[in-house]
């Protein structure tokens, strides 16, 4: 089973980074990035899974951004 992970990226510094991941098959994270389409969040409660459309972002020189999900990315199996 392929897993996927959740890809977040900081407005104020760029940094991309990985927040959750997903074990589920690639249907399942096109149903969750759908879910939160025109959505603030996405909350599943059956499986854990919660993926916000923005997050904040402690950057490396301290300052505080926010950070835009950008899709899920398969990682190998």
């Amino acid at each position: 089973m392929s897993e996927y992970q959740a890809i977040y990226k900081c407005r104020l510094c760029g940094e991309e980074f990985e927040k959750e991941k997903v074990d589920y098959k690639r249907a399942i994270a096109a149903v969750l990035c759908l879910g939160i389409f025109g959505n603030e969040s996405f909350d599943d409660s059956t499986t854990d899974i919660s993926v916000y459309r923005v997050i904040d972002h402690n950057c490396k020189d301290d300052s505080m951004g926010l950070a835009d999900f950008l899709g899920f990315r398969k990682v190998e199996e």
